[in-house]
Order: structure tokens, then sequence, then C-alpha cells
């Protein structure tokens, strides 16, 4: 199952891939933008850097506070 992980609760901007309980690809980015201005970009860029979709992603998880949230 591939999931999309989504870190918005703090300056650092994060996403990452994982597959299996190993982490695919991380990407994180602390520009002095809001997340709003940086996390499609970072999301995108993701994608193309291991050749995936969207359709691929089985579940996304985004942070609340300190805890995540899961949706599959």
């Amino acid at each position: 199952m591939k999931i999309l992980s989504i870190s918005t609760s703090s300056n650092i901007a994060s996403v990452s891939i994982s597959e299996n309980d190993s982490c695919i690809l991380e990407l994180n980015i602390n520009n002095n933008k809001t997340h709003s201005e940086t996390l499609m970009p970072l999301i995108d860029k993701l994608f193309k850097t291991i050749n995936l979709k969207l359709c691929d992603i089985n579940c996304i998880a985004c942070d609340v506070g300190p805890r995540f949230i899961y949706w599959n």
C-alpha cells in the first residue's frame, strides 16, 4: 500500500511516499513562504521524482497538530 503523507504543523512543509513500512522518498522545504504556496509544488515534485500518479496512492495521511489522520 502506497501512502502519501503531508505534514504542515511546523514552519517546515514535508511530504513523503511510503510503501510497506518503508519511506520511498521524503521532501522538506522551509523557505519562509506559507504552506499554501509550497505544498502543491512540493507534492508535484515528489510524484515526478519517483514517477507516480495520484491514482497510484492508496491512502493519504496528514497531520493535525502533533498527530496524524489517515484516509483511505
